[in-house]
């Protein structure tokens, strides 16, 4: 009998990416153009493209909207050879979805990017020697190099905001240790120096009117499911909320090859909402839905598995993972409907926008705290993030996009792959850039007229359902306009002045 019924299954779906990976023997291990090697755990697909002295690396997988028969090879070979300058891959990469780590090598370039949403991570650390190391999670650098946290990070992950958080996350590309960054979504990093730099997003955004944006949107959308369908057997996370909906909808085409199922953990039970309605979707779609049981605690041996399987920092989800390990094929890949919060407005959920963001605002409503850690790396991210104002873009849409969304949904999604392949339909940057191009007032809560509308262009049916009916109803304010706007001016003066009279 095997002694370790779990050793296939350690740091799975991961990859560590340096000069000489000595570690890791079972793993196979590819050697890179530039001398580099990458040791890939085998559940994690590699793909290596080569034309003409230039080579792609993939870590993961990829879809071609536009030819969904297309594999990971056929997919990143026609973009190799149909990508003459940096400028022009990265451009071609607005149409590509799925969930990857890309090496590009291409003529004097050298560089390393994710899928649009971060969803498949690459963290780096610069030796003293000026080595570049990659990998998937900060846990695995930490093992191989002996770190230490740093002194800061302690002082944050002890302050009691973060004591009090049942989920908390790192702020911008900090993790616990200070030689180790995260690369954020819309960032590249340069294999030779180490800089990083924003390539996302490179143009004025685009306005639509709802029904257009939804149509276009969701058109993408659709795309995407009948590509992922094509090539994966998939099953279908389906809750009373609007993201899982959306999806649900865009699969009319295919519903009947998903395995629809829903989870019950925490305060959930089989007659709350989040489950009674999947369930009715469900039947409508006509097809079958299981509950699957995620509240029974992981047993000793798995629990092992999972607290060695990433850094301590970012586990959250143990129990969850070890019910879907327990009742879901491992060979499905999971649709989790994820990252179109980026769109929902999140962090001004009414719709109300605030007059100027600050770091002291992106620390209050990210729930971090002012601590000093959280405020240096979210003040790193402010300034970086200033073209993106200047393009028509919202800067709190992409502070969810680049810093929850990319710390906190991301590393949910590997602690995941102990269990299954997760795959984020809205993970597709035009997609995305559509979406955001609609008047945030169609977007935001409570109507969520966007949202519904983009149900309604797949499947108009699954609209005469409810929507998260327990959730709280937030209210709208009932004016808003130059006024208001001139109202939020005066008390974010009077605040500054206040403050700075206090810091003297």
């Amino acid at each position: 009998m095997e002694r370790d019924p779990y050793s296939r299954l350690r740091f799975r779906r991961q990859y560590i990416y340096g000069p000489k990976v000595d570690q890791f023997p079972t793993w196979p291990h590819h050697p890179m153009p530039n001398g580099y090697e990458v040791a890939v755990h085998p559940d994690l697909q590699f793909t290596r493209a080569d034309h003409e002295g230039n080579s792609l690396i993939l870590l993961g997988y990829v879809f071609d909207i536009d030819h969904p028969e297309m594999d990971n090879q056929q997919v990143i070979d026609n973009l190799l050879i149909n990508s003459r300058s940096k400028s022009q891959l990265i451009e071609k990469l607005d149409r590509l979805s799925g969930r990857f780590v890309l090496f590009v090598f291409l003529n004097e370039d050298q560089f390393v990017l994710m899928d649009a949403a971060g969803m498949r991570q690459a963290f780096h650390y610069q030796r003293p020697d000026k080595s570049i190391w990659l990998c998937s999670q900060p846990g695995i650098l930490q093992q191989i190099f002996d770190l230490h946290y740093s002194k800061d990070a302690e002082s944050f992950l002890t302050s009691p905001t973060i004591l009090a958080s049942h989920e908390p996350w790192w702020p911008g590309t900090s993790t616990p240790f200070a030689e180790v960054r995260h690369l954020l979504p819309n960032h590249l990093l340069d294999l030779r120096t180490g800089e990083v730099k924003r390539y996302w997003p490179r143009e004025p955004i685009t306005r639509y009117k709802m029904h257009a944006g939804a149509e276009k949107a969701t058109s993408i959308l659709r795309k995407i499911m009948i590509a992922a369908n094509m090539r994966f057997d998939l099953a279908m996370a389906l809750t009373g909320g609007y993201d899982s909906r959306i999806v649900f909808a865009a699969c009319k085409e295919i519903v009947k090859d998903l395995h629809v199922f829903s989870m019950i953990y925490h305060k959930l039970s089989d007659t709350s909402p989040e489950i009674t309605i999947a369930k009715e979707l469900a039947k409508i779609a006509g097809v079958p839905h299981e509950v699957i049981r995620c509240d029974q605690p992981m047993s000793e041996d798995f629990k092992v598995l999972y607290e060695h399987n990433l850094e301590k920092s970012y586990q959250s989800y143990g129990h969850i993972v070890y019910g879907r390990f327990l009742n879901l094929d491992e060979k499905k890949v999971v649709i989790k409907s994820v990252v179109n919060e980026i769109a929902r407005c999140f962090y001004y959920r009414t719709g109300v926008y605030p007059y100027k963001i600050t770091t002291d605002l992106l620390c209050r409503i990210s729930k971090l705290g002012t601590h000093p850690f959280t405020y240096r790396y979210f003040s790193e991210w402010l300034e970086d993030a200033k073209p993106v104002e200047k393009l028509g873009y919202k800067i709190l849409d992409f502070f969810y996009w680049e810093n929850r969304n990319a710390n906190w949904q991301a590393m949910s999604q590997l602690e995941f792959d102990l269990a299954n392949d997760e795959f984020t339909p809205f993970d597709h940057r035009e997609m995305l850039s559509i979406m955001l191009g609609v008047d945030h007032k169609r977007r935001c809560m409570p109507k969520n007229e966007f949202q519904r509308e983009m149900v309604r262009c797949s499947w108009r049916e699954l609209d005469d359902f409810p929507y998260n009916p327990n959730a709280k109803v937030i209210k709208k304010p009932f004016y808003e306009g130059p006024w208001m706007m001139f109202a939020r001016w005066v008390k974010y003066n009077l605040i500054k002045r206040k403050n700075n009279e206090l810091d003297r």
